[in-house]
């Protein structure tokens, strides 16, 4: 054991004082701060806009002048209208004057004419523009119409003010949503996934490079004279795991204090309400737990990559397969976003190479049964370990190996 924290201490103490971690840390941290900002910036924005709209008077861009031949509409009425829809002015005229109107809004974009007749004994409305642009929603005028010819009706049959305008009003509505929501969801499925991919990736890229900077240096020669191979390679994962395991709760952290303090609880997008609400106790346990299970499997198979190389810049093109892999998981994993609960989305998440970004993202998505969370980590765990002492017999066979890099044949055959 107490081999196994010395190569721990080592390694943990070499990498946290490097350069790229506390630049590529602090990056981190900053950039999680300003993502969380944000909304916050956005929400004071359209308050001081609104603010200015509200002290500055609305210049009148456009008239719309008004045939109403069947008087549905009075004087009152049309200034009712240019109260509602704000930057138009209403303006009553004869039918003699259409063609002479209709000739003026074809030659402006700052005039509308609107046609009111009866059919069916209801009002009929006719809008002519010059563009189908940066004009009144014909439906929403019509609607406005509506209500003030239907309230003149019922007012005509002795039917008093509150029920005619109980009558009119739209129905009150609230929505209670009881899954999760989409943007919502959407938005912290693939937040968990890349988080996941690059946490995994960079940290067990970061054993390689160490396993091959040693190796490189001949300090691998000195320490395997105190210390057995699996040691060795246990000993860098775990300090590479626990040194990004710090990294991932540091970041939790300044991410939870920040939402609390600048995050705003109505912040929407696309209607709905925005929050980080779905990374819940069990959710945030099940984070960490597959980032723990799957840095190992991926650090593992990275250390004995750093084994194979006798310079360390020849490191990527000894990943390039963990890296292929790896990057097809996280492409598969980013693919349920758009059905979690379908059948792909559980192969996905109990495959091992995908299942530490599959699953998560899908925690965060929708409610997973928990026979596929046990079964999932099960497989994840069972194949570390399996993999782990694969690993392990490769490493200790490949570790002293010097000359050109090592290829699966190879270290299938020293390994035996």
């Amino acid at each position: 054991m107490k081999e196994f924290f010395t190569v721990f201490a080592y390694t943990f103490k070499e990498n946290v004082r490097k350069k790229s971690f506390i630049i590529s840390t602090v990056i981190m941290l900053l950039l999680a701060i300003v993502a969380l900002n944000i909304p916050a910036f956005m929400q004071n924005s359209n308050k001081d806009n609104t603010a200015e709209e509200d002290n500055t008077s609305i210049d009148i861009h456009t008239t719309v002048f008004i045939v109403d031949e069947k008087k549905v509409l009075d004087e009152q009425d049309l200034e009712g209208l240019g109260i509602a829809f704000k930057g138009y002015a209403f303006k009553a005229e004869n039918l003699n004057n259409v063609d002479a109107l209709k000739k003026t809004i074809k030659e402006s974009d700052d005039s509308a004419l609107l046609i009111i007749n009866i059919k069916e004994g209801q009002p009929f409305l006719e809008y002519w523009v010059n563009k189908d642009d940066d004009q009144i929603i014909p439906s929403q005028l019509s609607k406005a119409i509506k209500n003030i010819y239907a309230g003149r009706v019922l007012k005509n049959a002795d039917i008093s003010d509150e029920i005619i305008q109980m009558s009119l009003n739209d129905a009150a509505y609230e929505v209670n949503v009881l899954g999760k929501g989409m943007m919502q969801s959407y938005f912290s499925g693939i937040l968990v996934t890349i988080l996941l991919f690059f946490a995994i990736y960079f940290y067990g890229y970061g054993v390689s490079m160490s396993v091959a900077s040693e190796k490189t240096s001949r300090v691998m020669e000195i320490i395997l004279t105190s210390v057995k191979p699996s040691k060795i390679i246990i000993g860098k994962t775990v300090a590479m795991g626990f040194l990004g395991l710090c990294d991932l709760l540091l970041l939790i952290i300044v991410s939870v204090v920040t939402y609390k303090l600048r995050f705003p609880k109505d912040f929407k997008i696309m209607g709905e309400t925005l929050n980080l609400s779905n990374f819940t106790g069990p959710v945030l346990t099940m984070l960490i737990v597959y980032f723990i299970l799957g840095y190992s499997l991926y650090a593992v198979l990275n250390a004995v990559a750093g084994a194979t190389v006798s310079k360390a810049e020849d490191v990527n093109s000894a990943m390039m397969p963990i890296s292929m892999i790896s990057l097809i998981a996280f492409y598969l994993s980013y693919a349920i976003l758009g059905l979690p609960e379908g059948k792909f989305a559980t192969i996905v998440s109990l495959i091992p190479f995908s299942a530490p970004f599959a699953m998560p993202c899908r925690l965060v998505l929708t409610d997973v049964p928990a026979w596929e969370i046990g079964v999932s980590a099960a497989i994840l765990l069972a194949s570390t370990i399996l993999l782990g002492w694969i690993s392990i017999r490769i490493y200790s066979s490949a570790v002293l190996h010097y000359g050109k890099r090592l290829k699966l044949k190879d270290l299938l055959n020293i390994s035996k």
